[in-house]
């Protein structure tokens, strides 16, 4: 399961370079954002950092996407059969001595034999040391909001408002 995960996160990140619609990019990326964080998930005990990874590239993504979809053409997503089959071809090639041979993968071995949970918990991330900087953390989102929701306040800016009345006066 794990070599199809990793096979799936390396096909994906090679497939971005032919890609040139910023829609298909988006689901590249939020497809690749899925993959790693259920990498990290098989390796990790815990399943919290993946799921703050998950939300963090959502949240990203829908900001991409309002400021793509507000300033590009509606343009269309052409598929050309004979670059997925080259992909594919490319895709085989690159793993056949795994997909044929079924041989072991050294770097699943390693990930699997790692440990991270006792170097990496949220005992140590909200001890009394490492209150200040969470702390400042928590502020510095605060005043990231604050000057977001600002910048979308303008009538002048990607994201503007339409008001019909100003329009028409």
């Amino acid at each position: 399961m794990k070599f199809l995960v990793l096979s799936l996160i390396i096909f994906s990140s090679s497939l971005c370079c032919f890609l040139s619609n910023p829609m298909s990019m988006g689901l590249l990326l939020l497809i690749y954002s899925f993959l790693i964080s259920f990498m990290i998930g098989k390796v990790m005990v815990s399943s919290w950092f993946c799921i703050v990874l998950v939300l963090v590239m959502i949240g990203g993504l829908l900001v991409i996407f309002m400021y793509v979809s507000s300033i590009s053409s509606n343009e269309s997503f052409n598929l050309n059969l004979l670059f997925l089959l080259g992909l594919i071809l490319i895709f085989l090639f690159f793993f056949e001595d795994f997909l044929l041979e079924n041989q072991s993968f050294d770097l699943m071995k390693m990930m699997s034999d790692l440990n991270l949970s006792e170097s990496f918990s949220l005992v140590k991330l909200y001890n009394g040391s490492c209150f200040i900087l969470t702390f400042f953390l928590i502020i510095y989102l605060i005043f990231c909001m604050v000057v977001v929701s600002s910048i979308v306040k303008h009538f002048s800016g990607p994201l503007r408002s339409f008001n019909y009345e100003q329009i028409f006066i």
